[in-house]
């Protein structure tokens, strides 16, 4: 979910916002979940523009801050499953947990080497839908400073887990994140022997010039 984000600041803030508020899966009706969804869109928002805003934040507590909303409120699981393909059915358990720290911290470092970029970009939901037990909510990028110019289009796929409703996916102008991290991660493994361990070991080595440059 990654190297399209890096097209424009709007994009890689949008991706890290963090979800609010509750599920209640048993009594809930496909208009509740819509509505839970849109509601917890636009709680992301608001809960992460401050730390965007502080442009006087320690790149280590910014980095902190945004993989705490990370950890509670992507599913993030499903995703590095998904993005790691064949190779995260291959692995033992504990393989998998070696990859999704690594995994997290690699998303992170990503973000908080774009958030200086942001220069009050806002995200405004336009609607949603229902999709199997969850929903999708569509929202758009306004760039006060592009008047004018077309507004880009996030669609976020959530779905019931663990702690509530979770961010599985993200389509920027209907491309999938998750399909095109997956994509990228499947040439890394061709040259990585094909193993979750080689893909953790080539994004270690990514996340050490991250740290250099952040």
């Amino acid at each position: 979910m990654i190297g399209i984000y890096r097209r424009r600041s709007g994009v890689l803030v949008a991706a890290a916002l963090a979800t609010l508020g509750a599920w209640s899966a048993p009594a809930a009706t496909a208009s509740d979940v819509q509505t839970d969804a849109r509601t917890l869109i636009q709680s992301m928002w608001e809960s992460v523009v401050p730390i965007l805003a502080d442009k006087g934040m320690a790149p280590a507590a910014r980095e902190a801050r945004f993989a705490a909303i990370y950890r509670a409120n992507f599913d993030g699981a499903a995703i590095a499953s998904a993005v790691a393909g064949p190779a995260w059915q291959q692995a033992t358990p504990e393989q998998r947990a070696r990859f999704l720290r690594t995994f997290e911290i690699y998303v992170v470092k990503v973000y908080a080497g774009q958030f200086a970029n942001y220069s009050g970009e806002r995200l405004i939901v336009a609607g949603s839908e229902p999709e199997r037990d969850g929903a999708i909510v569509t929202t758009h990028i306004v760039d006060a400073a592009a008047r004018g110019q077309r507004r880009p289009e996030l669609k976020w796929r959530l779905r019931p887990a663990a702690g509530g409703l979770k961010v599985r996916d993200v389509l920027f102008e209907n491309i999938s994140m998750a399909l095109n991290q997956r994509r990228e991660f499947a040439a890394v493994l061709q040259q990585r022997g094909g193993t979750l361990d080689g893909l953790t070991a080539a994004l270690d080595e990514k996340i050490a010039s991250l740290s250099k440059r952040n």
